[in-house]
């Protein structure tokens, strides 16, 4: 199937949020992740279903000023 992730086309044969995140190496620390305007809280994750053509969103927390 394919998702985007930031704007990103991207082929995954990954079932759910957990998996893709897993399959693509994205470091977990800090970030906050989002499934069309819906943000999903990181305990979801690994329930969270993606579906053909879905739009992720992957937020770092940045510090500074």
């Amino acid at each position: 199937m394919e998702v985007i992730i930031n704007g990103q086309p991207t082929s995954t044969q990954a079932r759910t949020l957990a998996e893709l995140i897993a399959s693509q190496g994205i470091d977990t620390t800090g970030i906050a992740v989002a499934i069309g305007s819906r943000v999903i809280p990181r305990a979801q994750w690994d329930t969270t279903p993606l579906s053909e053509g879905a739009v992720i969103t992957l937020i770092r927390a940045t510090q500074g000023g």
